[in-house]
């Protein structure tokens, strides 16, 4: 007993100083800081940059060297001469042969130009697919995050829900318990209806700890899908299933993994264009301007410039690329195969979304008429006990039947708000239905 007054002592506590948070603001921390959203909307990024890496290749490239060259050996010291602009003729080849030791410091600005190479237009394409599906891949998963953090914020409605009843069921128990004791002491009950009653007043106490439990840990699942690490969460408006009933049939099936699939595809394609292209020449373009100094960096004894366009065809790379050619194809085939594979899938998830959606709205309509005939039934029932005109047996029956009633409403309060959410996820319309939700409320 001492520990069940502690732990309700720190529960009181925690839902006195905890925060209460919107559905809206869940779904926003829960986009804005769960680690899986931050990590694609990362890649996401990293894709977007690759992109501009891509596209460099397509810019001329402007280097600038400092070198330093000294020898004694005949050729190099001519060499050394000549780009200085120091040569003087001798009668004599021993000038020549026996060269002196010469130093030579070059400063050049290079810049190198493509002209035609398919690996550098196919390779920006191919940039620009990736990152358009990497920003689809981060939207999926933001999508993913939000509802998460929907299903979290629904357990903590449910075990809240839950422990609502448990306390309706403790003070009937306890009603039920009074009564039996008095009926004792009026000599017109038995001991044995007392003892009943108090296993059922226990079975009832044991329910709501476990209850309270259960909210404790979804208040805490809820920070952890906000992105929180550690403490707790409650919710400040409980959802209701007028929230999204009849968004997700506005919105065509727009799912942004079917789109980054989609996109995959396109990219494999021009992968496979890629690897045919590697049959064609290629042509470049190159320049600088150079100086060339015997004692000083960035000296300017001497001045020399050279331009030269080339052309290189590769004819015979022992079947490298008819095996790339082969590889990029299949690669393009397989990543057909899992877009049709998920596209297949989704439609089906889709649908069985909805189907379970009515059933479960349905599932909620029975579980209403069934509580509130569970409830007449217990109240008559009390009556007609509190009278002596029906025993202990058909009142504990009749609680049991209102509790099991009670419980099953809220669970199908729950599955129902959640398999709307859920046919909105899986149309990849989710955030944009909760958004229309949201201003359709306000208006």
């Amino acid at each position: 007993m001492i520990h069940l007054l502690l732990f309700c002592l720190l529960l009181g506590a925690g839902s006195a100083y905890g925060e209460s948070v919107s559905l809206r603001q869940a779904l926003d921390e829960a986009v804005s800081n769960r680690p899986l959203a931050r990590a694609a909307s990362e890649e996401a990024r990293a894709a977007a940059a690759a992109v501009g890496e891509a596209r460099s290749r397509l810019l001329p490239r402007l280097t600038l060297s400092e070198s330093f060259y000294a020898t004694d050996e005949p050729g190099g010291s001519l060499f050394i001469a000549l780009n200085q602009e120091d040569l003087s003729l001798s009668p004599s080849a021993d000038a020549y042969n026996f060269a002196p030791s010469r130093n030579d410091f070059e400063t050049r600005l290079t810049l190198e130009q493509a002209l035609y190479d398919p690996d550098v237009s196919y390779g920006l394409k191919r940039a620009k697919k990736g990152a358009e599906a990497a920003a689809a891949m981060s939207r999926r998963s933001r999508e993913r995050a939000a509802f998460a953090a929907f299903q979290a914020y629904l357990e903590v409605q449910q075990a809240q829900a839950a422990l609502g009843w448990v306390e309706s069921s403790q003070k009937e128990a306890a009603e039920i318990l009074r009564l039996a004791g008095e009926r004792q002491q009026a000599g017109i009950g038995l001991k044995a209806d007392v003892l009943r009653a108090q296993v059922l007043e226990a079975r009832v106490r044991q329910q709501h700890i476990a209850v309270e439990h259960d909210l404790a840990l979804a208040r805490r699942s809820l920070a952890l899908a906000m992105g929180r690490n550690g403490g707790d969460v409650d919710i400040a408006v409980p959802l209701t299933a007028a929230l999204l009933a009849g968004t997700t049939g506005e919105l065509p099936m727009a799912r942004a993994d079917l789109e980054a699939l989609s996109l995959q595809v396109d990219e494999a394609e021009l992968g496979y264009r890629q690897s045919r292209a590697a049959y064609l020449p290629r042509l470049g373009l190159s320049a600088s301007y150079a100086l060339h100094d015997a004692d000083t960096p960035f000296g300017t004894d001497a001045a020399a410039w050279s331009i030269r366009a080339g052309m290189s065809w590769e004819l015979f790379d022992g079947f490298r690329r008819s095996s790339q050619s082969e590889r990029t194809a299949a690669g393009k085939r397989a990543a057909a195969a899992r877009f049709e594979e998920s596209a297949h899938q989704a439609g089906f998830q889709l649908e069985q979304s909805r189907l379970r959606a009515e059933e479960a709205r349905l599932q909620v309509d029975v579980a209403s008429r069934a509580l509130a005939a569970a409830e007449e039934g217990q109240r008559l029932l009390l009556l007609r006990y509190e009278a002596g005109l029906d025993d202990l047996s058909a009142m504990l029956s009749t609680q049991e039947s209102l509790d099991r009633c009670r419980f099953e409403l809220v669970n199908a309060n729950t599955r129902h708000i959640l398999a709307l959410g859920n046919s909105a996820f899986q149309n990849g319309s989710f955030l944009q239905a909760l958004a229309s939700a949201q201003e359709k409320s306000r208006d």
